[in-house]
């Protein structure tokens, strides 16, 4: 399985503080189903994206160099979480922190207090540039809890989102869960990540997790979100869409 948010690199974000901590995590990845992880490691600034890189790319290098040595597979590409505010608007350059420099751009917002307009301005300037927007968590921004037309209104335009598994799995609490089950159901949602950040809390144990989604999530839907979609990520192709026909329940799973 593919973990297209992951806050694996150390020393650089509120992840893992050391090449330890990132290969704890690593482990429990391989461990528990993962062989791709991308490193989508807090840009909180555009006018932070020079430093960023530099220490982006220095974590991705020791973290690959250390998985090769210890024989793990896994592999590790480079990405970021973009925070995106009204600095967007003067942003350049975001094309240098895509996910492993594809067109798609992940980012995140506010989790309280942003305007439908705010929010569609923010995705629209994404496309401007000429990027596809891929929104972290949206069960966790209390705007979409409230209008679930929103994020259909978004999907329609283009924007893509990505879902925390441990939301999927109820460990959050039912405002992100309701959230989350029914961005899968309507086919909203074209990804499930875990957005880990230590092997302690918030993990990447992502088999675990599964075996607490609602049961009506097909394998065929888990197949899509886990694998198909991000594969077309990391390879910068054009993402299908989902197939009514996956969301059928048909009695397998992980």
């Amino acid at each position: 399985m593919i973990d297209l948010h992951s806050h694996v690199l150390f020393d650089i974000d509120d992840g893992p503080e050391t090449l330890y901590e990132s290969m704890r995590l690593c482990e429990m990845g391989v461990e528990y189903g993962i062989d791709r992880i991308a490193a989508t490691s807090h840009l909180y600034h555009p006018d932070e994206i020079a430093t960023f890189l530099r220490r982006r790319n220095d974590r991705v290098l020791r973290l690959r160099e250390e998985i090769s040595r210890r024989g793990l597979p896994l592999r590790i590409y480079a990405g970021a979480e973009v925070f995106v505010d009204d600095s967007i608007f003067q942003a350049q350059h975001l094309e240098k922190v895509t996910l492993n420099g594809s067109r798609y751009l992940l980012i995140e917002f506010e989790f309280h207090g942003l305007s439908a307009r705010r929010l569609i301005r923010y995705v629209d300037t994404v496309f401007e540039m000429g990027l596809v927007p891929i929104i972290a968590h949206p069960e966790r921004y209390s705007f979409l809890q409230q209008d679930f037309a929103l994020a259909q209104f978004l999907a329609e335009r283009g924007a893509y989102f990505q879902i925390n598994a441990d939301s999927l799995a109820g460990l959050t609490g039912f405002e992100e869960f309701d959230l989350a089950y029914r961005m899968v159901r309507h086919r909203t949602a074209s990804f499930i990540a875990t957005d880990a950040h230590s092997h302690l809390a918030r993990g990447n144990d992502l088999l675990r997790m599964i075996r607490s989604f609602p049961p009506d999530i097909s394998r065929e839907t888990l197949d899509y979100m886990l694998y198909t979609a991000p594969s077309c990520v990391l390879s910068d192709k054009e993402i299908p869409p989902v197939r009514r026909s996956e969301h059928r329940h048909d009695g397998q799973r992980f």
